[in-house]
């Protein structure tokens, strides 16, 4: 009020511009384009102005090119279009670990900081796995109707697998973060792990696993975990040559990178040979495809991309949102990724 008595009606733009000097500026906002944990959504929104919004909303573009901070999970791609919309950004975070759909040096030469949660879901990768294995090699037989009591010795006889994850070959292609707690799980478990990594890998870190070549090792191994990263070298690292050194009736487990299995080659193995079984959680591209060579094979098992699908585990990736805030405040970020 002192400041509007100090000009006349009629400069009121003038008037205006010096308001704004005196009004405190809103909290930054942060798009949303996937969904994330509630709490740390909650706890975001005490510290910015969030929207939740789908790239497909009419609405995106606008909001965000007003948006300082961008968080998203698998689907959302940020590449060098995306960020010419966006003049404000000034963090983008990955709610998870893979950051194979941000374009990282693009994001880097704008100066935006690019955010992930690194090991926020490595334990429950561990534990699909786990499952996984002991559902295939040790199904567990249950009584289902009454009637089944009459032939009680028969089930226990029927119960009787001929596989068992103790004593099992177990063989890890990738030995980072959670390929290691793999491996630590299964040795726990009595299996037998050997280990191929690009980097050599100091006995004191390999949880027990012995080092092989990736011949070797598919070859070996009864069961086969891949654990590798996004880099473009590790496109079709399983094709028709790596599967068939395989095993008939290997395990193969796929929760890394879609486009690490050539599935068309996957599935001609799977159909050459019925005793083996190809667990692939993540695909290439995602949603399968409705003509996807490997859909409808009795011994390939699909999941869709749930390998870290555990409440813990969302929640965990999605506190990333904490090195969105920091960013914004302009501190250093506890997990960068550019």
């Amino acid at each position: 009020i002192k400041l509007l008595s100090q000009y006349p009606p009629h400069n009121l733009d003038y008037y205006l511009l010096n308001l704004q000097v005196f009004t405190p500026m809103t909290n930054p906002l942060v798009l949303i384009t996937e969904p994330i944990a509630q709490e740390p959504k909650a706890w975001l929104s005490e510290h910015c102005t969030i929207v939740e919004m789908g790239t497909d909303h009419p609405e995106f573009q606008s909001t965000l090119a007003r948006a300082e901070g961008l968080v998203v999970r698998t689907y959302t791609i940020v590449d060098q279009s995306m960020l010419d919309q966006s003049p404000m950004l000034k963090v983008i975070a990955r709610a998870g670990v893979g950051l194979d759909n941000i374009d990282i040096d693009a994001c880097t030469s704008r100066g935006i900081r690019v955010v992930n949660a690194p090991h926020a879901n490595a334990m429950a990768v561990v534990e699909y796995m786990i499952s996984m294995l002991l559902t295939t090699l040790r199904p567990i037989h249950r009584i289902t109707n009454p009637s089944d009591l009459n032939n009680w010795h028969q089930l226990r006889e029927d119960a009787i697998t001929p596989r068992s994850i103790v004593g099992a070959s177990l063989g890890i292609i990738g030995l980072g973060y959670i390929g290691s707690r793999v491996a630590r799980a299964a040795t726990g478990l009595g299996m037998e792990v050997h280990h191929n990594d690009l980097r050599r890998i100091p006995e004191s870190h390999s949880q027990g696993s012995t080092p092989q070549t990736l011949e070797t090792l598919l070859s070996k191994c009864e069961t086969i975990s891949i654990h590798v990263d996004g880099r473009a070298q590790n496109k079709d690292l399983i094709n028709d040559d790596a599967f068939a050194l395989m095993r008939p009736d290997v395990v193969f487990i796929n929760a890394s990178r879609g486009f690490v299995v050539d599935h068309h080659a996957a599935a001609r193995f799977a159909s050459s040979n019925p005793n083996a079984t190809l667990i692939l959680d993540v695909h290439h591209p995602e949603p399968i495809q409705t003509d996807s060579p490997v859909l409808g094979l009795p011994n390939v098992i699909l999941t869709p991309h749930i390998a870290a699908a555990t409440k813990q585990a969302k929640t965990e990736m999605s506190w990333v949102v904490r090195d969105v805030v920091a960013v914004l405040s302009g501190q250093d970020p506890a997990f960068p990724a550019n």
